[in-house]
């Protein structure tokens, strides 16, 4: 499926993380669930009826004290996902658009993102969309993910990239 023709991106709505669920698999299914449970917006990318990638835009204060040290209470993208088929083809930058479009219209004007090491494809990305990465070196933080509806925690590493919108 390469087409474009025919993309959306608006905040999910019902049926939107079973349809993720399908392209993702369970695992993204279960994050995306217990993130719609949080404070912010899961915007949705859809060619038809088709869910083909997400980003959550949380507007809770981050868990990391770091973040909250150096950028307060910064509204932050988790989990930017898009379908294998239609990587490289603008979808991941119009999800971006829309998260800063709506913060925007939330009268917030600088989003952060943790970008894990080993992901230099996203790293790049987010520096060609104007994001800088802060000065206070990779941040030690957790992941989390979801499986049989559990939460799980993991420890993890990121880059941390910040934009002012």
């Amino acid at each position: 499926m390469g087409d474009l023709q025919g993309l959306r991106i608006a905040p999910q709505v019902p049926g939107d993380i079973d349809r993720l669920g399908r392209t993702f698999g369970p695992s993204a299914r279960g994050y995306y669930l217990e993130r719609s449970r949080r404070q912010g917006v899961l915007l949705v990318a859809r060619v038809g009826e088709r869910s083909v990638g997400a980003v959550f835009v949380s507007t809770e204060p981050a868990p990391e004290s770091a973040i909250i040290r150096h950028l307060g209470k910064v509204p932050m993208l988790h989990r930017l996902m898009v379908d294998a088929s239609l990587r490289r083809k603008g979808v991941g930058t119009k999800l971006i658009a829309a998260a800063e479009a709506e913060l925007r219209r939330r009268r917030l004007w600088r989003v952060a993102v943790g970008v894990d090491v080993d992901n230099p494809s996203a790293a790049r990305l987010y520096r060609r969309l104007g994001y800088r990465e802060w000065a206070h070196g990779l941040l030690e933080t957790i992941r989390e993910d979801v499986k049989d509806g559990k939460v799980i925690v993991l420890p993890d590493e990121c880059h941390v990239f910040v934009k002012h919108l």
